[in-house]
């Protein structure tokens, strides 16, 4: 008998014994199917348990017209589903088919689309013996691999000499909550109506609505400055009481020109019961309400009770809303701005439109960075010879680097605002008679404009900004 083995194995004895090899591979009706996906199946297609022992590989395809999320799910009896694999079919690739390694004793499928299918070919069959490479290669006989894209569909690139790009997250605005005083150089929080308060305590800001008609804000001072050619990331780790009448919960990015009333940006939103994500335009509204998210966490979601991680990206072509790194929601402005801004504040609002039971909301951080570079490159301007009275250097934010003094009069003035006019004034610089040429460092943000006034007619300075 081990003779018999040994010989089988042999390369050149494998046609004596085999001249054929007929695989036993079978079509599982259970998870494959052509009903669309449509309102009244809620857009999903669930599978039966089909036992996979003798199986090796369960093969997957897909055909339809609208994305899809594809769960390949794995049982040890056929109830409990403890192993499920989760990939995502693009429409617009068209083109989906996967091989699943079988470590369970029972398999089914399910797909989740966002939308009704004109048309769905789904099939699983189950394969005692498959290779252990995917089911093409490079036209060089290699293995296909990819690293562009991440679960959230977001791409990486390299630059055109073939250097990878990254960036490095700069932390614009924000800060944790440490002690019982909430800092009002970086927070603003108001409450009005019985039992409303904001207050700190634990590591977290809790908003209390009270029972009454109430009206509770939080907002960071300062707002996260966009940068052209720069993502920008909302992150905030939330804790919401239930759902509960006459009530509504904003947490997320806004401004307005008087805050807190936000005139523009994007945020959830638990109102009643019922949970959205929003995204507002000059005062105009776009509310998207679960049952109708196309991310993949499906089209409909409970916050819940339990703390979760909230998360906002943005462009100015588009809006990502995450939840526990995944994509709820995508909105996406192709015709039109979705926001009269890209620089946004933090921002948290508790209220009761009428008597309510007392609703908290719990917030441990709440931040927003740039995905990128902290400083762009700057730009200066010399001034001499003609005092300025209210001169704009930059309308809308930026950075104040440096100012030099190369001439320096007697009873030389210098005063900077965030402002375009000679307010709220950032710095009044008067040197000392006969000083001798100097340059002061600033390196900090202004959020409005950049105006400066000088005198006397013979100063000269060089002041530095982005």
């Amino acid at each position: 008998m081990f003779k018999f083995i040994k010989n089988l194995f042999k390369k050149e004895k494998l046609g004596a014994y085999f001249n054929a090899i007929t695989q036993n591979v079978v079509a599982d009706s259970n998870n494959s199917s052509t009903t669309n996906l449509d309102a009244g199946n809620s857009y999903t297609f669930t599978g039966t348990a089909t036992s996979t022992l003798g199986v090796a590989g369960i093969q997957v395809s897909l055909k339809t017209d609208q994305d899809c999320n594809v769960y390949i799910d794995q049982s040890p009896d056929g109830t409990n589903w403890d192993i499920s694999d989760q990939y995502t079919y693009l429409a617009v690739e068209n083109n989906f088919g996967i091989t699943v390694q079988a470590i369970n004793s029972y398999v089914r499928v399910r797909v989740i689309a966002f939308t009704t299918t004109t048309y769905f070919r789904l099939q699983t069959a189950l394969c005692p013996i498959v290779e252990a490479v995917p089911r093409s290669l490079t036209p060089t006989g290699r293995l296909k691999i990819s690293t562009s894209e991440d679960d959230y569909g977001f791409d990486s690139e390299n630059t055109p000499t073939g250097d990878q790009r990254f960036v490095e997250p700069y932390r614009l605005v924000g800060a944790v909550f440490e002690g019982t005083t909430i800092d009002s150089n970086y927070w603003t929080t108001a409450a009005t109506g019985t039992g409303a308060s904001v207050s700190q305590a634990n590591a977290q800001l809790t908003l209390a609505s009270g029972t009454n008609t109430s009206t509770v804000t939080a907002f960071t001072v300062r707002r996260g400055r966009y940068v052209g050619g720069s993502s920008m990331r909302y992150r905030a780790v939330v804790q919401q009481d239930a759902g509960t009448a006459n009530n509504t919960r904003n947490w997320g990015i806004g401004w307005g020109a008087t805050m807190p009333t936000v005139t523009d940006g994007a945020w959830f939103q638990f109102s009643a019961s019922t949970f959205s994500v929003v995204v507002m335009k000059g005062t105009s509204a776009t509310t998207i309400s679960s049952g109708s998210f196309n991310g993949s966490l499906g089209k409909t979601y409970d916050p819940g009770t339990s703390v979760k991680t909230y998360e906002i990206y943005w462009t100015n072509s588009k809006v990502y809303f995450v939840i526990g790194n995944r994509i709820l929601h995508t909105f996406s402005a192709s015709t039109t701005t979705w926001a009269n801004t890209m620089s946004f504040h933090c921002f948290f609002s508790n209220n009761n439109s009428g008597v309510a039971s007392s609703v908290n909301t719990y917030v441990r951080v709440a931040t927003i960075y740039r995905l990128g570079k902290g400083e762009t490159a700057s730009v200066w301007r010399n001034i001499n010879t003609t005092a300025v009275t209210a001169l704009i250097l930059k309308r809308g934010q930026g950075r104040l680097h440096t100012i030099t003094f190369n001439t320096i009069p007697n009873s030389a003035v210098v005063s900077v605002y965030d402002a375009l006019t000679a307010t709220n004034s950032i710095l009044v610089m008067n040197p000392p008679n006969g000083a001798t040429p100097f340059s002061v460092d600033y390196d900090l943000d202004f959020y409005t404009g950049l105006t400066i006034t000088t005198t006397p007619n013979t100063a000269d300075i060089t002041i530095v900004w982005e």
